[in-house]
């Protein structure tokens, strides 16, 4: 397809279309004779026609001003001087030339130097209607795309902060209390650094290393938590060969840890992924206090609300992200395709 992108063998294909086009009906009729080359004397009037409308009459009157009347005038005037030349070459120059002119009524001569001119002409003028639309849609599919990305990068710039802001404050916390789970701590929040440094700028990362980038981040939460078995963290599927947005669902694990209700019995927390062929599912609970039982992050910009812009984003409406509340249970689901 390349190679249709090249302007100049474009022009060229055109113009040999059309010397075919009224060619080899002759070549067929009458065999290989001289007189069915006898198009080749035409072409150049042809070809100053319809680059006057395409080049000039349609860029000037048409793309810039869309004064349609004006054009259609002009198509008219290069039309009518088309056919005054074509019939002066073909009773005049043809005939010097050497070849047979069959003279028709001039009633039939001017219809079929009019078909043959609105044909040419017109074809070109549609081409040239279609190349225009087609590069205006391009840029602005263009335009959206970096948009997009523009959005998507803000989106995940906005995580990065909230995400280190609250590990950060664990780290601290734990320094007090226990200098080997401090350490430990810092470890893994090392090994999240690196993975949010390396990947979380390119547009699709590998699931496999996303879900281990999340068993971290759940390792380093459950530091956080007296009982082991307070988190709960199951993985369904394989993640091998398979692609996701990066640190897409670290917001709705990261709104769990934050907003659950410590004084729950185990599981306070249970998060679980389904991997299938065409999709993947997370699924999220987490027990809350019901006097302050409220949407994790309304109205900050940060978590869940990010999530759904981003899949917005990314997936349009092909996506489905619940949220319910149910007493003091806070639940989230989200099912998101493979591109």
């Amino acid at each position: 397809m390349k190679i249709f992108k090249n302007r100049i063998f474009n022009h060229i294909l055109f113009w040999v279309f059309i010397f075919t086009f009224y060619t080899v009906p002759y070549l067929l009729s009458y065999g290989f004779v001289l007189e069915a080359f006898i198009n080749l004397i035409y072409i150049p009037v042809d070809i100053v026609g319809v680059y006057i409308v395409i080049e000039y009459l349609l860029p000037k009157f048409v793309f810039k001003k869309r004064n349609y009347l004006i054009f259609a005038m002009g198509v008219a005037v290069i039309i009518t001087l088309n056919v005054t030349i074509s019939q002066y070459i073909k009773y005049n120059i043809q005939p010097a030339l050497g070849f047979w002119v069959a003279r028709k009524h001039i009633t039939t001569e001017l219809f079929y130097a009019l078909l043959n001119n609105f044909m040419i002409i017109g074809t070109a003028t549609a081409l040239k209607l279609f190349s225009y639309s087609y590069n205006i849609q391009l840029k602005k599919s263009e335009l959206e795309r970096k948009t997009v990305q523009s959005e998507l990068g803000i989106l995940r710039s906005q995580v990065n902060p909230h995400f280190l802001f609250n590990v950060l404050n664990n780290i601290d916390s734990l320094i007090y209390e226990d200098k080997e789970k401090a350490s430990n701590a810092i470890i893994l929040l090392s090994k999240i650094m690196r993975y949010m440094l390396q990947e979380s700028t390119h547009e699709q990362v590998k699931l496999d290393k996303e879900m281990d980038y999340i068993s971290d981040y759940l390792e380093l939460a459950k530091l956080s938590f007296s009982n082991p078995d307070f988190v709960v963290f199951k993985q369904q599927g394989s993640a091998n060969g398979k692609l996701v947005p990066p640190l897409l669902f670290i917001p709705i694990i990261e709104n769990a840890v934050k907003h659950c209700n410590k004084q729950s019995q185990a599981p306070g927390i249970e998060i679980t992924f389904n991997i299938e062929s065409g999709f993947i599912e997370l699924r999220t609970s987490n027990f809350v206090k019901q006097n302050t039982f409220k949407l994790p992050d309304s109205g900050t910009g940060t978590g869940l609300i990010n999530v759904e812009k981003r899949l917005k984003l990314l997936h349009g409406d092909k996506y489905t992200f619940d949220i319910n509340k149910n007493m003091d249970k806070f639940e989230v689901y989200i099912k998101v395709p493979f591109k």
